[in-house]
């Protein structure tokens, strides 16, 4: 029986109010059960309404939009409310239903929210609303088919094609980019859509960008109010600072990097340990509350990373201007002074708002060389012992984060090169290098020392937060290992440091790579909370994100308490309640899921344009993952991933074992398995959706073929039709 408030939730989404067949049917409710249903019904009639519970932000019941579905129907969805949509809440429904029937992109859908905590939160598919009631806008390709022009649609998952209705076919012509509104066609099983606008030409990146944002509702550019405000702020304030100037502090990121939001510094210190400075970009000193600057920063939630292209959360005069860490510059800081032990442990600490001057701006690689012995601090124009004192802090708290017991994957990136034109060029695999790991080490140590003080000062902290996997998850995982043969307790929890042990043995880099993948795909993904609940993946009681206020609104938050907290300064924290930084935190928890997908699905698109020429080829590729509808692999030595339908394997009757790791073929044998390179053709490189399917040529497994009772019953069933279709064959002739 549903929950009173699931039910008025039902009640208020309702465009009339229903009838109690329509609330027995939205539920499940079976026909013995109605009279219960109807004393409910009478219950919440003449209950308060906050005992209920209808005053909650976010309803048990919610209509969403499908926005975006996978090969294995999971979609997310955003909620057609718009205070809801407002606040970035998105959810996580899986579409494949019993009943056969499942929403497509675009649809709207009632469903009720089971895990509300998690990012996007987590919803069970009720039913399908009809067509009529929804307004979907798609994205896609414009080509023309026998005399008709068409979209292939920018959603990932198989191509389907929509018919698209525009009244000056002049305006088309093939490969445009293209918005369009999704319209009633009398056909269930065609789609049509009404032209609206032209984004531009697929071949042109800029046009692929142009599409990200608009899907992702990503700005560019800030108003004039906000840019008037950015260009007014000061460099330095009349706040009482303390002059950190002649302290070497050095910054070190990536070649390509303008906004340098940190600088260290690291000497050995009197009794034999260490002393370390960590100094971040004072943003709160030009970016106060109750501003337009700050609305916009807090709406935005963080700046994005796609491929040739950053959209700030700040205007440029900011981020890569006066809040930028330029060496040989005075710049406004908050940093951090940690005396640490011979061994790293951290014995005290300290915030300072201070004034630097930064001495020099590295790069990784430039660092990295300097680690392995191939360049030295002198041809860095340093002083010595500026970075080797760094090295020697950095192994320590290595050591101190094996010993902890931190999830150790060491996961590869793709990132992508252009041309002076702004052409995608090549796809790099990039893994990080010491040099990367020094910095987070140190950034990682910093947001401890943020996040203990706040609870220190009882003040309220913006925790970042990393919840264990979910059993459902580590279940799957369970059976991956066991597959490979590596025994596990009978009650296996999975603590970080066991995640290690399991990677460690793999029988082979292959099967290690599958379980870093495995184990990847199990973690809960991290959000922002006022709630402490832990950091999982680091192995940390508490922690909170201060490193990158530049970058991100919540280190923006976390400096503001942190003024509050150690009394250097009026621009701290002002009349914001628990409740307000919470509704925050879930937004901004909501930004950066929607950056990483947009970013995500941009490389998919700037490696397809790269890897045009591989339309038609025969390639090796590596299986990844296994599904009932076919096999996941990687192809051009992991540069990019593509599908292998199961209609283009083998003809047969495939079963997915419970492992997941094994799709078999249960009248000829055949038998794909994860870790398996088979050959396959590359039918098709989609620009726009990002997909690449695959058709199986070679390779695989042929075993004997074992066949179960429901498979005899069902060859027999077979014969029974084949035999019968003969006899009416027979009697027309």
């Amino acid at each position: 029986m549903p929950s009173k408030k699931a039910i008025l939730d039902f009640i208020t989404l309702s465009s009339k109010p229903p009838k109690l067949r329509e609330i027995a049917r939205a539920f499940d409710v079976q026909p013995r059960d109605r009279a219960a249903l109807r004393r409910l019904l009478v219950e919440i009639g003449a209950a308060p309404i906050n005992e209920i519970g209808a005053a909650s932000p976010i309803p048990e019941l919610c209509i969403f939009e499908i926005t975006a579905l996978d090969f294995d129907g999971i979609a997310i969805a955003t909620p057609t409310d718009p205070t809801l949509r407002q606040s970035g809440f998105l959810a996580e429904i899986n579409t494949i239903t019993s009943r056969g029937n499942s929403p497509i992109l675009g649809d709207h859908v009632l469903a009720k929210i089971t895990e509300a905590t998690q990012t996007p939160a987590k919803a069970e598919l009720m039913r399908i609303l009809p067509k009529h009631t929804r307004q979907s806008y798609i994205y896609g390709r414009t080509f023309k088919s026998k005399g008709k022009w068409y979209i292939e649609t920018s959603e990932k998952g198989p191509p389907r094609p929509v018919l698209l209705e525009i009244a000056d076919t002049k305006l088309l012509k093939e490969d445009l980019l293209i918005k369009a509104e999704l319209v009633k066609a009398s056909d269930k099983y065609l789609r049509k859509a009404k032209f609206l606008d032209i984004i531009g030409n697929i071949n042109e990146p800029e046009s692929i960008l142009a599409l990200t944002m608009i899907e992702f509702n990503l700005t560019d550019g800030f108003s004039d109010e906000v840019q008037s405000q950015a260009s007014d702020t000061k460099p330095i304030s009349n706040t009482p600072r303390e002059d950190l100037t002649q302290i070497p502090l050095i910054t070190i990121d990536g070649a390509d990097a303008k906004d340098f939001d940190d600088a260290v510094f690291a000497e050995p210190s009197s009794n034999g340990g260490w002393r370390l400075v960590i100094a971040i970009a004072d943003v709160s000193h030009y970016v106060r509350q109750n501003t337009e600057l700050d609305a916009e920063a807090q709406r935005r939630g963080n700046s994005v990373y796609l491929p040739s292209k950053v959209l700030p959360m700040l205007p440029e005069s900011l981020s890569n201007g006066l809040c930028s860490l330029k060496p040989n510059e005075d710049r406004a800081c908050l940093a951090v002074e940690i005396f640490l032990d011979k061994n790293g442990n951290k014995k005290s600490h300290r915030f300072i708002r201070g004034k630097l001057r930064s001495a020099a701006r590295l790069t990784y690689d430039e660092v990295q060389s300097v680690y392995e012995g191939l360049f030295d601090e002198k041809q860095l124009k340093l002083e010595n012992g500026t970075l080797h004192h760094l090295f020697a802090v950095y192994q320590c708290r290595k050591k101190l984060r094996h010993i902890r017991g931190t999830l150790e994957l060491h996961l590869k990136e793709r990132s992508i090169t252009f041309s002076e034109n702004n052409h995608p060029l090549e796809i790099e695999i990039r893994q990080q290098k010491e040099a990367n790991e020094l910095i987070e080490e140190f950034m990682i140590l910093a947001n401890i020392c943020a996040a203990e003080t706040l609870e220190e000062h009882h003040k309220t902290c913006v925790y970042r937060v990393h919840e264990p996997p979910s059993a459902d998850k580590l279940a799957d995982l369970a059976l991956l290992a066991d597959g490979m043969n590596i025994d596990l307790p009978e009650t296996p929890n999975f603590t970080p440091k066991q995640f290690n042990l399991l990677l460690e043995k793999a029988p082979t880099d292959a099967d290690r790579e599958l379980l870093q993948n495995a184990i990847l795909r199990c973690q809960s993904r991290a959000n922002y909370a006022i709630e402490n609940a832990g950091h999982y993946g680091l192995g940390l009681q508490r922690y909170a994100h201060f490193t990158s206020p530049i970058r991100r609104y919540s280190d923006l938050l976390v400096h503001r308490a942190l003024i509050d907290a150690c009394n250097v300064g009026a621009d701290g924290m002002k009349q914001t309640s628990a409740e307000q930084i919470s509704e925050i935190c879930t937004h901004i928890s909501g930004t950066e899921q929607i950056a990483a997908k947009a970013e995500r699905r941009t490389i998919d698109r700037m490696a397809n344009i790269i890897l045009a020429s591989y339309l038609g080829s025969e390639q090796a590729a590596k299986i990844i993952g296994i599904t009932q509808s076919g096999l996941f692999a990687s192809i051009a030595d992991g540069r990019a991933e593509g599908f292998i339908s199961r209609k283009s394997l083998p003809d047969d009757f495939y079963i997915l074992d419970d492992k997941k790791t094994r799709l078999t073929g249960r009248h000829l044998g055949w038998q794909f398995m994860l870790g398996q390179t088979v050959q396959v053709m590359v039918t098709e490189i989609s620009p726009i959706s990002g997909n690449i399917a695959l058709s199986w040529r070679s390779g695989g497994v042929m075993t004997t073929p074992t066949k179960d009772k429901r498979s005899k019953k069902s060859d027999r069933r077979k014969l029974s039709q084949k035999s019968s279709r003969t006899k009416k064959n027979m009697n027309r002739r």
